[in-house]
């Protein structure tokens, strides 16, 4: 990509399909998108990137360009050898990466890896996997959850070091410091199956976390009543049928949908939700419309979804909120988060969404990675958060309706 990427940046102009960008009020939903060429997709979220960072085109294409390819390694990998890999993360300087397994590195790695434009780095012998890293931080999470006196819980994990941190919040409030601590020591320690993992429990004052469900990104939900509500993040298969996935808690029994520029709507029912353990999704019929394999990107402006993909540590990966439009530079801090009732879920580096984002899209050029849901608190810092969307199969039987 990155080489397809540096070719479209010399060219002289950028070319965007003339489509029209909103709909009139009489007009259905057409699957035309604004920008059908996966490169000119992905080299105009490095521009917007480039915009909120300060940087030249340049700079944003050689710090960032090269990360499609990255995770494109590390996705095949993790799905091969889902028992041994054990994470992947960008360099904070963007020039380099690395990928780690529990155990002896397969073969494969550094052939896949060497086709990087960058150099990434295999590491062997890690001692745990992800997945044992996933499952420990589960598995503390809720347990805490069903403790008697804990109020709320939220916790994350270091594939670097193994430790799986998870915050608590009493249901009672304790200022006292050895209150707390006692309160700490009831709860610890927590063993992991996997000795080379470590878990750590802290008392916070406050669990804080939140939803944005009022307005979204994508296509727009209103309430039946009018009321500005939720958006859509794409559309979704189930065999034969066709609907349409946002955040599970904009899920309402019914509510009304619209392109960007129109007043018309169509009345959609909602068919399965999921708030748990594989995040904040649900899904929806399409009304008297026809699902479309595109999604708003943009106000008024649309791009086919061709992939979908896990997230990795510290790639940015862009988001369209109905409040907050736009964004190119979100990256990711950490994957499989748990919060409240939710795990599974990606927390970004900080907060970049408001009320009214949930329910909207996540993705990179043409590639869909999650599902907005609202934001956590995480290392004493806001964080935006979405489910992924390569979890749908599990929550709800579904998957992304890809071009």
């Amino acid at each position: 990509m990155l080489r397809k990427l540096l070719g479209v940046a010399v060219a002289a102009t950028v070319a965007i399909s003339a489509a029209p960008a909103a709909y009139g009020d009489t007009d259905p939903v057409e699957d035309v998108p604004t920008v059908t060429d996966a490169a000119q997709a992905e080299l105009e979220d490095l521009r917007q990137l480039a915009t909120e960072e300060g940087i030249t085109l340049d700079e944003a294409v050689a710090r960032y360009g090269w990360q499609d390819d990255f995770v494109a390694v590390a996705n095949r990998l993790r799905d091969a050898h889902p028992d041994t890999y054990a994470g992947a993360v960008v360099a904070e300087d963007g020039t380099s990466g690395w990928i780690a397994f529990k155990g002896e590195a397969p073969a494969t790695a550094a052939e896949l890896t060497a086709a990087v434009p960058v150099p990434v780095k295999v590491v062997a012998d890690r001692g745990y996997s992800e997945e044992e890293l996933r499952q420990t931080l589960r598995t503390t999470h809720f347990g805490m959850l069903e403790q008697p006196g804990v109020a709320n819980s939220a916790g994350e994990y270091d594939i670097e070091t193994g430790v799986v941190t998870v915050e608590v919040e009493p249901a009672e409030p304790l200022t006292d410091p050895e209150a707390k601590e006692r309160f700490r020591a009831r709860l610890q320690p927590v063993r992991a199956a996997n000795a080379a993992v470590k878990v750590e429990v802290k008392v916070a004052d406050k669990v804080e976390m939140g939803t944005e469900a009022y307005i979204r990104g994508g296509g727009y939900l209103d309430k039946t009543n009018g009321a500005t509500w939720c958006t859509t993040a794409f559309t979704v298969k189930q065999g034969n049928a066709r609907g349409v996935a946002t955040a599970a808690h904009c899920g309402e029994s019914k509510l009304r949908y619209l392109n960007h520029g129109t007043s018309s709507y169509t009345t959609i029912s909602r068919k399965r939700r999921h708030s748990g353990g594989h995040g904040d999704v649900g899904w929806f019929t399409t009304g008297g419309y026809t699902a479309a394999r595109t999604f708003y990107y943009n106000r008024g402006k649309t791009r086919y979804v061709d992939d979908t993909r896990w997230a990795v540590q510290g790639v940015a990966i862009s988001n369209f909120g109905r409040t907050t439009g736009y964004k190119g530079s979100p990256k990711v801090h950490r994957i499989n988060v748990c919060y409240g009732d939710f795990c599974d879920m990606v927390a970004m580096d900080k907060h970049y969404t408001a009320g009214g984002d949930s329910g909207g899209p996540w993705y990179r050029g043409n590639t869909a990675y999650g599902i907005h849901s609202g934001y956590v608190v995480l290392g004493g810092k806001k964080r935006s958060t979405f489910s992924e969307v390569r979890y749908l199969p599990q929550a709800l039987d579904i998957s992304v309706f890809e071009r």
